[in-house]
């Protein structure tokens, strides 16, 4: 399917009249399960997504892996021309129109203490949860009355799960627990976490600031087109 999905884009590009570019340069940062450093890059469902779309837009594709404080310098500096997968709700910074896929906050709570079913908001009344600095957590989430400890260490994810581990916190919150919570991470042997369903944040390529607007236009379009050729939820559910 991927093959097909490559020669869906070229053919499309080609014969809109579209002339390839020579190189574009992407950051890439640890979003699992979409994109997992712990093996090859290329096998990462988000990257060869992103891979065959631009495969059909320029005769080089220079992709470079960074931590996410490091690629938001990169971008910033115009060192890379592209960033992906990124949370624009929490970082601002110039973006394409769609997103590539969206992610749904929750609470990650020890099982024993488990809320499955985070819609029963009178349940989270006086609850410790942790929120990393910076966060923007959901209004109705701060309506509950519960109460909100604000986590500032430079690995606030490390912190919050030392913290639910002594007792410290009940939950702490998550804007994609699905990253903390699936088959592949250790921490799900005694974490469990469930979502605020309704509450969707979309996750995009950032462009750098200074990008040409025919360049950001031209890359636009075609991502927006590759997406109603083949969605990523379609193509991530078929490479699972």
């Amino acid at each position: 399917m991927r093959t097909k999905l490559y020669i869906y884009f070229c053919l499309s590009f080609l014969c809109s009249g579209m002339i390839k570019a020579e190189t574009i340069t992407v950051g890439v940062i640890e979003f699992p399960p979409h994109v997992d450093f712990s093996e090859n890059i290329s096998k990462s469902i988000a990257f060869q997504y992103v891979d065959d779309l631009l495969k059909g837009m320029y005769s080089k594709i220079v992709f470079k892996t960074f931590s996410k404080e490091q690629a938001l310098i990169e971008l910033d500096s115009g060192t890379i021309d592209l960033l992906f997968p990124l949370n624009v709700s929490e970082e601002k910074v110039r973006h394409l129109s769609k997103p590539l896929l969206y992610i749904v906050p929750g609470l990650c709570f020890k099982k024993k203490n488990f809320i499955p079913i985070l819609s029963a908001l009178h349940r989270l009344k006086d609850l410790n949860v942790g929120v990393s600095v910076g966060i923007q957590v959901l209004p109705e989430f701060k309506r509950t009355g519960a109460n909100l400890k604000i986590l500032t260490e430079d690995d606030t994810l490390r912190q919050a799960v030392e913290l639910l581990r002594s007792d410290d916190l009940d939950a702490f919150y998550h804007p994609s627990p699905m990253l903390v919570y699936n088959q592949d991470n250790p921490l799900s042997t005694w974490i469990a976490c469930s979502k605020f369903h309704g509450y969707p944040s979309g996750i995009y390529l950032a462009v750098k600031s200074n990008m040409k607007d025919e360049t950001y236009l031209r890359i636009n379009n075609a991502f927006s087109h590759a997406l109603d050729i083949k969605s990523y939820d379609d193509f991530y559910l078929e490479k699972k």
